[in-house]
């Protein structure tokens, strides 16, 4: 029998059927079990994963406790910046909201220390304008830096088809410099 009887006879339905039929062979035995080791390999890198970073913070935890408050105060204190960074930290944070695009109006300051510590809270809030994604991406380049905090954060679109945002974003921003003289007491 030669292949243009064979397809005579099948016709165009056996032809398609003989086609589909080796197609599901070739994905029940080629494929099938390939997508298989590839997900079990994915699952076992995630579970090795996920026992690191159990691991890693576990150990993490057990540095942190065995802190004491004062040790733990010592090394937060020695992390902020000094007075003297003061001015440009407050520059580049105005400065990141207009790399990212983001149109800054006013900003407002208000500085305080805090106790006789030493410590110094300076608050801006700052209104600015611009796409979502940019002032999200520019709030998460904020949290990253270890001297700011995120006090408020107010944001509203008029348009809804508009991707545009208004946002007024309250921050402080910390540092140390000398403690003040304790008060004499008469």
């Amino acid at each position: 029998m030669t292949a243009s009887t064979l397809l005579k006879r099948l016709g165009l339905p056996g032809l398609l059927g003989t086609l589909l039929l080796a197609g599901a062979a070739w994905c029940q035995w080629d494929w099938l079990p390939r997508q298989r080791e590839q997900a079990e390999a994915q699952a076992s890198k995630a579970r090795q994963l996920r026992h690191e970073l159990l691991k890693a913070g576990q150990a993490a935890e057990g540095a942190a406790s065995a802190l004491t408050p004062a040790q733990a105060w010592q090394t937060l204190w020695q992390s902020l910046p000094d007075a003297a960074q003061r001015t440009p930290l407050q520059a580049s944070v105005m400065a990141s909201a207009r790399e990212r695009g983001l149109v800054l109006t006013t900003a407002q300051f208000n500085g305080a220390a805090q106790g006789t510590t030493g410590l110094w809270r300076q608050r801006l809030i700052l209104p600015v304008e611009g796409r979502y994604a940019d002032v999200r991406s520019w709030l998460g380049q904020l949290l990253g830096e270890p001297a700011l905090s995120l006090d408020a954060l107010d944001i509203q679109r008029t348009d809804v088809m508009s991707d545009t945002v208004k946002a007024k974003v309250s921050v402080s921003l910390w540092w140390h410099q000398a403690p003040l003289p304790a008060k004499a007491v008469r």
